[in-house]
Formats: structure tokens, sequence, C-alpha cells
């Protein structure tokens, strides 16, 4: 079995603090020297693992989707029936939802989605997080569900509307499903309140 490289254990070691450089400063204001000095590395070791800053930023990308699956993975290892596992992703999410601000690095992406690589990288992250909830739901679905509260369904659809601008301005869906995903969930939403 061959062994991992240097350079993949080293990239994964400083995934997080390039992350979280990029997350406090934003992709104009980080500068390599920046990432270099919170890594305690030289600048040239970071270029030996990504060739420039855009690389460490898509990696960056990239890392927050793997470091989310690989902590949903083992939220849920020890969940005796599968019924729970939404629920205990839900709870997770709303007590520690933005505790990093990686969600920054995500919207500073957005607001470059004229790059094509940003673009892609953000298309590739969001359909990646689309499967892996849609697994759960449908590993963890229950037939009969409590409802909604009002004030539960309105941040629903607030989160929805936002939602589908990303969906719109990342080209996930076309117009016609765009609009047509949003008008079930919305209905399903407000139903699930009755």
């Amino acid at each position: 079995m061959p062994r991992p490289s240097q350079i993949d254990e080293q990239r994964k070691k400083l995934l997080p603090i390039v992350c979280q450089t990029f997350s406090e400063l934003g992709y104009r204001r980080t500068t390599t020297a920046e990432l270099a000095q919170r890594c305690e590395v030289r600048e040239n070791i970071l270029y030996r693992l990504w060739p420039d800053k855009k690389a460490m930023f898509l990696a960056a990308i990239d890392d927050i989707f793997q470091s989310r699956a690989d902590k949903w993975e083992q939220i849920l290892i020890d969940l005796p029936s599968p019924e729970s596992r939404v629920e205990r992703l839900i709870a997770y999410e709303a007590e520690h939802q933005g505790e990093f601000g990686f969600y920054r690095v995500i919207f500073t992406a957005l607001a470059e989605t004229d790059d094509n690589e940003m673009r892609t990288a953000l298309i590739r992250m969001y359909r990646q997080f689309h499967k892996l909830v849609s697994q759960q739901i449908a590993t963890g679905r229950e037939s009969d569900r409590d409802r909604l509260t009002v004030n539960d369904a309105a941040w629903g659809l607030i989160g929805l509307a936002t939602i589908s601008n990303v969906i719109v301005e990342l080209n996930l869906l076309g117009p016609r499903q765009r609009n047509q995903m949003f008008a079930s969930v919305a209905q399903a939403l407000v139903r699930d309140m009755v």
C-alpha cells in the first residue's frame, strides 16, 4: 500500500489555517506572506504545496466541504437507528453553524463568480453538499413529522430565498427548475405549519 505523500500530509495540516486566514481577511486582503506567517512556514513552502494564492483559496473551498463531511460521518457513526440521523445533524449544525466563519470563504468566492475556477469550485462544493444532505434525509425519512412553527417556517423561507439566489448566481438549476424548486419547497414549509 503506497504511503501518503508528504505534500498531501502537509497540505492537510495547513488547510485549516489557510481557511481561517481567508475567512478572517477575505481573498483580496490575504497575502501569501500572511498565510506563510500564520502557517509558520516560509512562503516558498506554500508555493511547493500550491502554485499560487488562488489555488490555496480553491483548496480552502474544497476543504470546507470535506471537513464538514468528515465531521458529519463522525457524528453519525454510533447512531442506533437511521431515523435519528437528520435530527442529529440538524442539532449539531444549529449549535455549530458558522462557528469558524468558513462561510465567509464561500461568500467571498460568490463575489468572484466571474472567475471560472472559483465558480467551478463553488458549484462542485454545493453539489457535494446537496448529495450528502439528500442521502441523510433519504436514510432518516419518517412518515409522521412534527409541524413547523410560524417562526421556523418564516426563517426557512428566508433561507430558501437566499439559497435560490445562490442557485441563480451559479446556474445550478435553470430558471424554470429553480422556480419549481422554490415553489414546491416553500409550499411544503407553509403546508407543514398547518
